[in-house]
């Protein structure tokens, strides 16, 4: 049996091998990360002074207050003792005795952002912080206050920076809270998979152009100024939770991870589909780590598994209304050679290698069509784009009508759900780290710009083998999954102990969605999560069999878990908690208390997205860098849209031209193409239970779709979507 534990209590067992050793002969001065910051100012100057967790170790950075609109920033590169910092904090007191002296303003453990609306630069700090979890041994951190703070001294400020429109530039950014939903660690890159840190080698710093993290416009003013990260905080947006779980007395954590891309990001209605740049809405990265009690030692296992939600990738929208609930689909315009999904899932294979597994759970009949029109464009835009790529590479799209199933009395979703991700987890794995292996201990000589973050990942990454340093991740991947698949051919899959000792890696991903990406969306991510979490016990020897039984304990726990996420998620991008019958009925709640609990829900996320969800992502597109005010132009509030902010803007920088190999051949010459609808039957007339017949009806038509010119279709309206028309 398993048993939630409670996360306060056991923090003693976490791993505490994150932070620098005490014993001073050990510690490199020249590579501790700074954790603890006191901020001090004078007339002329803001003095921040950063130390390690120990306080062993000081830095100083100093920031001018005399500029009004500029930023004159200065590291100091002297690395103090503590006595020397105290010295020098006196002599700074005692040379501005005349104008006021020097005065503490508040304790920080982070720089979160600096800005720059009209006139003067903020400081967003973090003020306060609060553990919610540790990685190998690495502490991740909730923010429990912030603060901002203007850098110029009040003498030196003009009109304009008490002007109506920089205070209410000032009051857009504060209502993004980031006590809600975010998430960081000074030496952990929380912003990636574990996989992908294992492999990451050699890379100095944390990974501030990485699409989850959410300040890297807000910190590059004094990245780029102090050349080095370690003023500085990279946040995450999303949901954290970890949980520590015991099966048959052995101990082990369960960590789900989902961070949210920054990339075309906002709101429900007003954030829909692809932009020009293959970029989707509420494109969120899921992952699911389970370590045992001496992960992140040479001695400990640790396993994850990563799936993914996205918005349809297609030109679609819902005008927002104040008098429908539920305002019509639009399908903006039709792209023929459907440009913008291709370099959606080239995004996809970049991130994730291949196979790309696509589970669409959107509607197949309605009395008056709304989903399923999108439902055919999308698998035309499959179908069309499986006629240009290798076979091998080709996305495997899967429907499966969600509601109409969920009617029947006798259903059971997450059975369906459950051979679903069975059969999408045998197509891509998942990582583990392997048999431990005993790796002597080097001693590493690091740059001040690394600040030892990598340095702290040395005993994770000895877990997983000697990996080439040659090449980039996707490289290494490949070569490693190629071993892997080597090594079962040439073996008979035999005894567990042997199976368990070579570590296994993840290629590809599951991708999942609905109209909204949320409620739908989150009960097929939960079941693909408790077939994961079954497998990855058994890989790390804490299981017998591959399977968690969906009755137990654990299965309750990891329910729990997905269900506070998707109401983060929900609450996020729709501006309520999520909707969801299965679940309640799962954990034996009265129907009747359900019901009223989703109409609430359903009111709620209503009036949200009639009312406030305007203002919500203009803040938004402010955090994120998308609008940088400038005197004498329209105010962020004054535009009529924001779509080419998310097109040209700071923080969408265009995919590179890599990923997915297509065959120009196939395409270029040829007359103009327009694809035929791929699916002629509709879903809903068989009864699909299982994987295999889903996958045999989806696929099959997807793979064969017929390209024809435009002259040989019979329908009048070219240049509609079939449905459209």
């Amino acid at each position: 049996m398993a048993k939630p534990e409670n996360m306060k209590s056991n923090s003693s067992k976490l791993p505490q091998k994150v932070h620098p050793s005490n014993d001073p002969s050990e510690f490199n001065s020249l590579s501790f990360s700074l954790e603890k910051f006191r901020l001090y100012e004078t007339r002329a100057r803001f003095y921040l002074i950063g130390s390690d967790r120990n306080k062993q170790f000081f830095r100083v950075l100093k920031i001018d207050r005399m500029e009004p609109s500029d930023l004159n920033i200065s590291e100091d590169p002297v690395v103090y003792p503590p006595q020397e910092v105290k010295s020098l904090l006196q002599r700074i007191a005692e040379g501005n005795r005349a104008t006021g002296g020097l005065n503490f303003v508040a304790k920080v453990y982070g720089i979160a952002g600096c800005i720059k609306f009209l006139e003067s630069f903020y400081l967003v700090l973090v003020t306060k912080r609060r553990q919610i979890g540790s990685i190998c041994g690495h502490a991740i951190y909730s923010i429990d206050e912030s603060q901002i703070i203007t850098i110029p001294h009040v003498s030196v400020q003009t009109d304009v920076a008490h002007s109506k429109t920089e205070l209410r530039y000032k009051k857009l950014l504060s209502s993004v809270d980031l006590t809600k939903d975010f998430f960081y660690s000074y030496t952990y890159p929380i912003m990636r998979s574990l996989q992908n840190n294992v492999l990451s080698m050699g890379e100095d710093g944390m990974p501030y152009d990485n699409i989850f993290v959410w300040n890297s416009y807000l910190t590059h003013t004094i990245r780029s100024r102090c050349k080095n990260t370690m003023w500085t905080i990279a946040l995450v947006h999303g949901h954290f939770k970890q949980t520590r779980l015991s099966i048959f007395g052995k101990d082990f954590s369960v960590s789900l991870i989902s961070r949210r891309s920054r990339h075309f990001a906002g709101t429900r209605y007003l954030k829909r589909g692809v932009n020009d740049h293959g970029r989707v809405a509420n494109d969120v990265e899921t992952e699911q780590i389970v370590l045992d009690e001496e992960a992140g030692s040479c001695k400990g296992k640790m396993s994850s598994v990563v799936q993914m939600r996205g918005s349809i990738p297609l030109f679609w929208s819902q005008e927002a209304s104040r008098f429908s609930p539920k305002p019509d689909i639009i399908l903006q315009r039709y792209d023929p050679t459907y440009e913008a999904t291709r370099l959606h899932f080239e995004d996809l294979a970049r991130r994730y290698g291949n196979p790309i597994i696509i589970l669409n759970l959107i509607k197949t009949v309605e009395k008056r069509p709304r989903e399923m029109m999108l439902r055919r464009e999308f698998a035309n835009a499959v179908g069309y784009l499986n006629q240009i790529l290798s076979e091998e590479n080709h996305l495997k799209f899967i429907h499966w009508d969600f509601h109409k199933f969920a009617k029947s009395k006798s259903a059971n979703v997450l059975a369906v759900l459950g051979g679903v991700a069975s059969e999408a987890l045998d197509l891509t794995g998942f990582y583990y780290s392997g048999k431990p292996v005993v790796v002597k201990r080097r001693t590493t000589q690091l740059s001040r710009t690394s600040t030892a973050r990598d340095s702290s990942l040395r005993d994770l990454r000895a877990n997983s083998g000697e990996l080439s340093r040659i090449g980039s991740n996707n490289e290494i991947l490949n070569s490693l999954i190629k071993q892997e698949r080597e090594a079962d051919n040439s073996q008979q899959i035999g005894k567990d102990n042997d199976e368990n000792a070579a570590p296994k890696f993840q290629s590809g991903v599951l991708r999942t969605n609905c109209i909204d990406c949320l409620d739908r969306t989150n009960v097929a991510q939960y079941a693909y999560g408790l077939e994961a979490l079954g497998r990855q016990l058994h890989a790390m020897g804490l299981t017998d069999r591959p399977k968690v039984d969906a009755d137990s304990s654990i299965a309750a726990a990891l329910m729990d878990m997905y269900q506070g996420m998707g109401d983060a998620l929900a609450q996020q991008y729709g501006g309520s908690a999520a909707h969801n019958t299965v679940f309640p009925e799962r954990q034996g709640k009265w129907k009747a208390t359900t019901q009223s609990r989703e109409f609430l829900k359903s009111i709620k996320r209503y009036y949200s997205n009639a009312y406030t969800d305007g203002e919500k992502q203009d803040a938004i597109n402010l955090f994120l860098g998308y609008f940088q005010p400038q005197e004498g132009k329209p105010a962020l509030w004054e535009l009529d849209s924001d779509y080419y902010l998310h097109v040209s803007g700071i923080g969408d920088d265009l995919i590179p031209d890599y990923g997915l190999s297509f065959d120009a051949t196939a395409v270029g010459q040829r007359t103009t193409l327009a694809p035929v609808p791929a699916c002629r039957e509709d879903f809903v007339r068989m009864k699909l239970t299982s994987f295999d017949k889903l996958l045999e009806k989806t696929c099959c038509h997807i793979k064969n779709v017929r390209l024809c010119s435009e002259t040989d279709q019979k329908s009048g309206n070219s240049g509609v979507a079939p449905d459209a028309a």
